[in-house]
């Protein structure tokens, strides 16, 4: 049998269909009293289910708003937790930032840091913090002075680079910040002066790049007979040295470099004052030195002339010994100059009674005594 209402296939026996809950009319003309009691117990049953579930229903909602409180109550405790670690976060951070601004290494460290990354405002004023914390500190004044240096402020860092200078005079940071300051400036006078009242072996080991000292001349000044040639030498490393001869202060523009395959040559006669100076690798300046040369070159001796001076009955060749570096001139009855006949080997005797003449012209143009053979030949 199939119910009326859903037509879902029933089980023989069965009062209500089990899909659309519908009561099953078996006998469709009458009820038995069976029949009636079974279906008032199953509609009993159907609302008593139905109030049973009503029932767990309201026990889960009971139970859901019970967790929600619960929850509530969790996140406000939780919440309050927070906002008190909020404030107890704030107070130690409160705590730590009075803190570091009263420490002197942190407001150093902080000026470090600022430096690293180029922000010399920020920079400067955690300095000036730590200034007021310790006024002597040279660390704080030595890094306001340099930060001042890369701002193109040296008038403000000069007078505080000196200042740390005067009290330590073995401060080696604060003499290499002042150093490359007089640097920038190109004041190399000062660089001198500085270096040169300083003390302190260390600190001019540590900066002996700034000293140019004068080279080592190879010849004092004086008088010479002949020609000569002066060179500089104990140079080091990308010196350059600039003189003149004539008096006048040598420098980079008035001055002929020196060139140590040439050096420099007193090829002529005359009184010269030789003046100097050398450049270091970084430009530095040395002393101004002076030397004064005077060259006055010497005659060559008289000339040698063979035979001596005679009768001879033969004829015989006569010849002029003539040194290195010398030409001779001869002359027959007559003064011999650098006009007369030159020397070129040995000269025929004339007959008759004659007087032989030679002189010698040495390369500087120097002329010697005359020498002189008188010769008597007859055949």
């Amino acid at each position: 049998m199939k119910c009326a209402n859903c037509g879902t296939e029933l089980k023989d026996g069965t009062l209500f269909c089990p899909v659309c809950k519908s009561e099953i009319q078996w006998v469709p003309e009458y009820h038995t009293l069976e029949t009636i009691l079974l279906q008032k117990q199953m509609r009993e049953k159907n609302l008593k289910e139905k109030k049973q579930k009503k029932e767990e229903e309201l026990r889960q909602k009971k139970r859901q708003e019970e967790i929600r409180k619960k929850k509530r109550r969790k996140y406000q405790i939780f919440g309050g937790s927070i906002a008190a670690l909020i404030l107890l976060a704030g107070v130690a951070g409160f705590a730590i930032k009075r803190k570091e601004y009263n420490s002197f290494d942190m407001q150093m460290a902080q000026a470090e840091s600022e430096v690293t990354n180029k922000n010399y405002e920020s920079a400067l004023s955690y300095l000036e913090r730590a200034l007021e914390l310790q006024p002597d500190s040279t660390s704080a004044k030595i890094l306001q002075a340099k930060i001042y240096t890369v701002n193109g402020e040296e008038e403000k860092a000069l007078p505080i680079l000196s200042s740390v200078i005067e009290k330590e005079q073995d401060n080696v940071s604060a003499y290499g910040e002042l150093l490359r300051l007089y640097e920038k400036q190109k004041d190399y006078d000062s660089i001198k002066s500085l270096l040169d009242e300083c003390d302190n072996e260390k600190v001019k080991s540590r900066y002996e790049d700034y000293v140019c000292e004068v080279p080592v001349i190879s010849l004092n000044g004086g008088t010479y007979e002949k020609e000569q040639r002066i060179d500089f030498t104990a140079m080091k490393y990308g010196t350059k040295v600039y003189y003149t001869l004539d008096g006048s202060e040598p420098d980079k523009t008035n001055g002929t470099r020196y060139d140590s395959d040439y050096g420099i040559v007193l090829s002529e006669e005359g009184e010269y004052t030789l003046k100097y100076i050398a450049y270091n690798a970084k430009g530095i300046p040395s002393e101004n030195k002076e030397e004064v040369y005077k060259i006055e070159f010497k005659a060559p001796d008289a000339p040698k002339i063979t035979p001596d001076s005679g009768q001879y009955e033969k004829a015989t060749k006569i010849r002029i010994a003539v040194p290195s570096g010398c030409t001779a001139y001869y002359a027959f009855d007559d003064t011999v100059t650098t006009e007369s006949t030159r020397y070129t080997g040995p000269v025929e005797m004339p007959e008759g009674e004659h007087i032989f003449s030679a002189i010698l012209v040495n390369k500087n143009g120097k002329i010697s005594l005359t020498a002189s053979e008188t010769y008597v030949f007859y055949q």
